[in-house]
């Protein structure tokens, strides 16, 4: 009976992963709309599209209110990551220059 329970066990966390993944991919996209849009807006001013300030504060942010159980600086690479891609999606639509 424990391995039957340990199973049932196994697939609800399963479940629940899936659940996180399906919200995390929805919540990036989103982001990377807003992103877009921000850009469509700096370059209707004349704004720069890139600000290196506004990225170290988000990065700065990310370790400020991680609360673990992956560590600051993990978690500042993966926001690392994020912001580089997004940037990489608007330098393919022609929108973003590095």
């Amino acid at each position: 009976m424990e391995n039957a329970d340990t199973e049932a066990r196994i697939q609800k966390l399963r479940s629940r992963v899936d659940e996180v993944d399906r919200e995390l991919i929805r919540i990036l996209n989103e982001r990377a709309r807003i992103v877009q849009e921000l850009l469509t807006i700096k370059a209707e001013t004349g704004k720069p599209l890139f600000d290196p300030k506004r990225e170290e504060e988000i990065l700065r942010r990310v370790a400020e209110e991680n609360e673990g159980p992956i560590y600051d600086s993990s978690m500042r690479e993966i926001f690392e990551l994020i912001l580089h891609r997004i940037r990489d999606l608007e330098a393919q639509r022609g929108e973003f220059s590095r």
